[in-house]
């Protein structure tokens, strides 16, 4: 590949391999800058290397400059320490979050939400408590959905779900088997779906309506789902934010009446 390079490309490069945390702090037309190149020269390189975009380059320069959290901390780091670890592998898990999020496709799911009849929750293990997250959120502002832990309980509760209706998975392996056959109930069924699974491709996006991605930087046995969880819960903060912009309205009234339903508990 390096004989195909050509002077501005190993200029490029050469910045990038020194100065990482700059480029994934900085969008194109700022790296362009720093670099002394144009926005489209380094369009052009990141293509000749292999990568559809700036922002899926950023996102693979992220996941090879990470690592686990169990890999960072050490046995005689101090909470200092480890509280300053921890806050930079979040800070960066969300960047990289923010690098796979599709707006048009984040805007759709957003539409679904608000316009399905009921919303059904699929989940185990710490995706479980994402499924938890999206409950609590979205029955608060009135939404008629329905989350069980229990497995078995959560496929019978799809036996009077309609197209109208809207079904939610969350697993980072993509691979959970009480997930994907909660999806492919809904597949046959014609209900719309949506998935919030760990980067790059697995069997349940093949059974989706829409795809939602948090980066893939945890090896498959994990002591914590830190960043996995964190990542899909900022994903589960941005479509409620978003359902909020949309019906802001009704949205308010209700979680005003609620307030003051709770509130009374205090007095």
């Amino acid at each position: 590949m390096k004989k195909f390079l050509t002077a501005t490309d190993k200029k490029i490069e050469e910045f990038i391999s020194k100065h990482s945390d700059v480029v994934l702090s900085s969008s194109i037309h700022v790296l362009a800058d720093e670099i002394g190149v144009s926005s489209s020269s380094i369009s052009k390189y990141i293509k000749k290397i292999g990568f559809r975009s700036y922002s899926r380059f950023k996102v693979n320069l992220a996941q090879q400059n990470s690592q686990s959290i169990d890999e960072q901390i050490d046995k005689d780091d101090s909470i200092k320490t480890i509280q300053s670890k921890l806050i930079k592998t979040v800070t960066r898990s969300y960047e990289m979050t923010i690098e796979l999020i599709d707006d048009d496709t984040l805007d759709r799911v957003i539409d679904l939400l608000k316009n399905a009849n009921k919303i059904y929750t699929f989940g185990v293990g710490a995706s479980g408590l994402v499924c938890s997250d999206i409950y609590f959120k979205l029955s608060r502002i009135g939404k008629n959905i329905v989350y069980h832990t229990d497995s078995h309980i959560q496929l019978a509760s799809l036996s009077n779900a309609t197209e109208k209706d809207l079904v939610i998975g969350v697993s980072y392996s993509a691979s959970t088997r009480e997930v994907n056959a909660a999806f492919e109930i809904a597949k046959e069924r014609g209900i719309p779906t949506v998935s919030i699974t760990g980067q790059g491709n697995g069997n349940l996006d093949a059974l989706s309506t829409y795809c939602l991605k948090v980066p893939r930087h945890e090896k498959s046995i994990r002591s914590a789902a830190i960043t996995s969880r964190n990542d899909s819960l900022f994903l589960v903060d941005l479509l409620y934010l978003g359902l909020l912009q949309k019906d802001e309205r009704r949205a308010n009234d209700i979680l005003e009446s609620s307030y003051k339903l709770t509130h009374q508990l205090r007095k």
